[in-house]
């Protein structure tokens, strides 16, 4: 299978880069250099920039999977040199370009209480819809707000379905790490709350938990990455172990696709691994900015003839900073630019729409270089005898602090103060300082500012704006009120 190629030009000016709007606020006025030097970089990135497109008609497993060989157990290098030199396996076109300081801004808590990380909240089942968020907060402990239908808040206590303002998750020792809602503590020790595969159970991959529940891993870990019936983390002495179902071969090539609750089990072409992040398919980002997939394709972002492919193998970006996944749907960003692939536009199981059209991935176009990227999952809804396709959406954070957001906008989610649909990257309007991350679901977006202050806005069914606001929309952004 044979990727082809074609140039990008992102719309990325001198303005814009600096800046498309006045700055803020006399904090941001403070940090020119920063920005300054980012932006140069992103100037000169331009020359090199190229994106990946489609697979082509002639896509051929005779060409080879691209797999890497390991016969010496250093998985680690092995999987990375082999796979380099797969035939499929295209340079993303950064080589040769200057490098983007794609670092997030700085949080520096100006007030407590304040948010260093944030999270989306697990749905219930692959059909829910609702909405919620947590943030782990600077004293070490994490507060969660909005749905909590599968127990996403993490506190018994609360026996409403729903909860408008952030509640504190009790039972936490110190944490360092959040990913929806597991945390990882400061010895290693990982605990999760929710709907999720958790590991307390031997007749399901899934369990609910209406408090926090400690993780038998075979080790302290250092990240945790979950999704619907899949779990991953790295550890500490630097392996990368998954368990769960085994459908599309995230927990391993030579498991059963049958095997719906595996225990922990090492990955060993992942490991070394720095960051990870589990959808559909898994990924593991390394120091040097190589980024590996396995799972279920589309989603694993690369070329293969295989519909599951379990062998961990190269992505063809380079310089990769952070990884998004919501499903089928995933993002990163490399070099300061961002780049997203996943399934289809089908809006039936009768459109015969291209399942692959979307497997590679494909420059998104920003103002300027991007920190951290944030995609949700497509979705089919059914209204009164009425089916229509409500189509993923993204949102970014620039190297400048200001936040971009485009695609579904039915509930001012985007930002811009309308409910019209962002065909393209809007500003995000009335956020009081710089944001340092930002998290996206189909009808709401929430972002931890440079302060440390957590703004969010949009549908707020759930009250998963976190400001003690009723039901409703709002297409300002709204502060969350932090415990």
């Amino acid at each position: 299978m044979r990727i082809t190629r074609r140039l990008l030009e992102p719309n990325w000016t001198e303005s814009s880069i600096a800046g498309r709007s006045p700055v803020r606020n006399e904090e941001a006025r403070r940090r020119p250099s920063r920005i300054d030097s980012r932006a140069s970089a992103a100037l000169v990135l331009l020359a090199g920039l190229s994106t990946l497109a489609a697979m082509t008609a002639s896509c051929s497993s005779s060409d080879g999977d691209g797999r890497p060989v390991n016969s010496d157990g250093d998985a680690a290098a092995d999987a990375a040199s082999d796979s380099a030199a797969a035939e499929d396996v295209v340079d993303a076109g950064l080589e040769d370009a200057a490098l983007v300081d794609a670092t997030p801004l700085p949080i520096e808590c100006e007030a407590p209480p304040c948010a260093v990380a944030l999270s989306t909240t697990p749905a219930s089942d692959d059909f829910s819809r609702a909405e919620g968020y947590c943030a782990l907060l600077t004293d070490g402990t994490v507060a969660c707000w909005g749905a909590n239908n599968a127990g996403q808040l993490g506190a018994p206590e609360i026996t409403t379905t729903d909860s408008p303002v952030p509640v504190r998750v009790p039972g936490l020792p110190k944490v360092t790490a959040l990913d929806r809602t597991c945390a990882v503590d400061s010895d290693g020790a990982v605990w999760c709350w929710g709907h999720g595969p958790f590991l307390q159970s031997d007749a399901s991959a899934t369990t609910v938990e209406a408090r926090p529940v400690r993780l038998p891993l075979p080790g302290p870990a250092s990240k945790i990455a979950v999704a619907q019936d899949v779990g991953c983390a790295v550890l500490r002495d630097n392996r990368v172990v998954c368990w769960g179902r085994n459908f599309r071969l995230q927990v391993g090539e030579d498991l059963p696709l049958n095997e719906y609750n595996a225990l922990p089990r090492p990955i060993p072409l992942a490991a070394g691994a720095k960051d990870i992040a589990v959808g559909v398919a898994n990924f593991t980002i390394y120091d040097d900015g190589k980024l590996l997939s396995w799972g279920g394709s589309p989603g694993v972002g690369r070329s293969t003839p295989l519909s599951r492919d379990g062998w961990p193998t190269l992505v063809a970006l380079d310089h990769v900073t952070m990884v998004a996944t919501a499903g089928v749907e995933a993002c990163a960003v490399a070099n300061g630019v961002g780049w997203c692939w996943g399934g289809s536009d089908a809006t039936s199981v009768f459109d015969n729409s291209d399942e692959y059209a979307r497997a590679l991935p494909s420059a998104v176009d920003t103002p300027e270089p991007i920190t951290r990227i944030a995609t949700s999952q497509s979705w089919t809804v059914s209204e009164n005898h009425t089916s229509y396709f409500e189509k993923r959406r993204w949102c970014a954070t620039s190297v400048s602090g200001e936040v971009y957001c485009w695609g579904l906008n039915n509930a001012g989610q985007a930002g811009d103060g309308t409910k019209e649909h962002a065909l393209s990257a809007v500003r995000v309007k009335g956020l009081p300082a710089p944001a340092a991350e930002v998290k996206v679901m189909p009808y709401s977006t929430c972002a931890i500012l440079t302060n440390g202050k957590v703004y969010c806005w949009g549908n707020n069914a759930n009250g998963q704006l976190g400001a003690g606001l009723p039901k409703g929309s709002v297409v300002a952004p709204q502060e969350v009120k932090l415990p």
